[in-house]
């Protein structure tokens, strides 16, 4: 993710975007990951940006080199015991990267996020019979931030998480975050900006009924 953040985070200087994790999370630990980048609300920005190769010095990745990481990215994940079906899928045409995977344990979805962050041993969920935890940890440039005229796309672009779950949903202790009327289903939603000040602001204690 760490890279896939300082994509973004280039393409940032032209263009807006959303980053969208979902999980399908089961009883039995495993589940469903899938991790979204759109720039389709910005999509002639964002292709004229990598056009250009470079925004305010700043090299943009071009497609031959997004796809190229995006499958050294497959590859490298496919590897991990328990992590199956990777499939990573691109759309020049708005701007839209998809990455999606199944995990056995929260253990291997840990290492995939790992991978994407270039970190070891970082926690980034936890979960049992009664809950699942979100603990996040973006490694987004902290020198954005201090640019002021980056604020209004900070502000922009937002981070979403959307968690399913087999049983119903009892509380979170995020008081951001909303449940579906079905109870299955958790959802977040804050800007870059606020993230990038504070990364807990997407944690998230997911309680299960038992």
């Amino acid at each position: 993710m760490k890279k896939l953040f300082a994509f973004c985070c280039c393409l940032l200087l032209s263009s807006c975007f959303e980053i969208t994790e979902r999980i399908k999370h089961h009883d039995d630990q495993s589940g469903e990951y899938t991790l979204m980048v759109d720039f389709s609300q910005s999509w002639l920005k964002t292709k004229s940006a990598i056009w250009l190769e470079e925004v305010d010095g700043v090299k943009i990745p071009n497609e031959q080199e997004i796809t190229q990481k995006l499958d050294d990215f497959k590859s490298k994940v496919s590897k991990i015991g328990g992590i199956s079906n990777v499939i990573t899928k691109t759309n020049f045409d708005k701007y839209i990267f998809i990455i999606k995977l199944d995990y056995k344990t929260l253990k291997a979805l840990n290492e995939v996020v790992n991978t994407l962050n270039k970190q070891k041993n970082q926690i980034h969920f936890t979960g049992d019979s009664k809950s699942f935890e979100r603990i996040a940890s973006y490694p987004i440039p902290e020198k954005l931030i201090k640019d002021e005229k980056k604020k209004e796309d900070l502000e922009k672009a937002s981070i979403v998480s959307i968690y399913t779950f087999d049983r119903d949903i009892s509380a979170t202790s995020n008081g951001n975050s909303k449940i579906s009327k079905n109870k299955k289903t958790v959802f977040l939603k804050q800007s870059m900006y606020s993230v990038l000040k504070k990364s807990a602001l997407m944690n998230n204690t997911i309680k299960l009924n038992q």
